[in-house]
């Protein structure tokens, strides 16, 4: 059985706007064990200035950038490009099975559909990933963070340099606030998106990640799970 899963015709998808490029060390070698990727895509807008990591792997490794360019802010075009062409894979006989590089819960649905296909899927994420998703992969392999040595994010450094960005966003967040100074995120980055403001431009996939790490505000989660953000004052020196 084991002689047999090098021959299968295998393809390697990578949601670029996810992972970490320091991963696929981790990655490419359970993935060669598992059959040799007759195609392998990256997706990701790799002309936004925080996807330069991604940009300098793909120039060095054969792994296809497949650029995808938002039509709205806000909207994870990455993902449904990642989606269409697994579909499509699938349902040309392309392929018998599919590496998907993801750590996000929303392709659920997209495993259990490549399964009801016949085509197995081998999830690869980071150890917060999604049990659902998880569960409906054939085998799910977890990222070990400290062996990756991920480099530090950028998006301190760019929300640093954004003195301007940084204004407008400290303002929408007084403007939303509440009595008690809370403001939703989910409401401030339909803000942010009408100023063409995203958090993955500062290195966050949501803009949780890139506010916590800013002195200047605090964060908390209800029970159901979202956020809200609120100025903090600065401490007396």
């Amino acid at each position: 059985m084991s002689e047999e899963l090098p021959m299968r015709r295998l393809a390697l998808l990578v949601d670029a706007e996810n992972i970490n490029p320091e991963y696929m060390r981790q990655i490419l070698p359970q993935v060669f064990k598992l059959g040799r990727p007759s195609i392998q895509f990256a997706y990701g807008d790799f002309s936004n200035p925080s996807a330069k990591p991604w940009v300098e792997y793909l120039r060095a490794n054969i792994i296809e950038a497949r650029q995808v360019t938002p039509a709205q802010s806000g909207k994870n075009a990455a993902d449904i490009a990642l989606v269409v062409d697994a579909m499509n894979l699938a349902l040309r006989d392309k392929c018998d099975c599919i590496c998907i590089v993801s750590s996000d819960r929303d392709f659920v649905a997209l495993t259990t559909f490549l399964k009801a296909e016949g085509i197995d899927v081998f999830g690869f994420g980071k150890a917060g990933t999604n049990k659902k998703y998880r569960q409906s992969c054939a085998k799910f392999f977890e990222l070990n963070e400290d062996d990756a040595k991920v480099a530090p994010k950028p998006a301190q450094a760019a929300v640093q340099l954004a003195i301007k960005d940084w204004h407008r966003i400290r303002q929408e967040i007084a403007q939303l606030a509440d009595k008690q100074g809370w403001t939703p995120l989910q409401a401030l980055g339909c803000v942010l998106g009408k100023h063409a403001l995203r958090a993955k431009d500062y290195g966050g996939t949501n803009w949780a990640q890139v506010l916590g790490k800013i002195s200047e505000v605090e964060l908390c989660k209800d029970v159901t799970g979202r956020h809200s953000v609120r100025i903090v004052a600065a401490k007396a020196a």
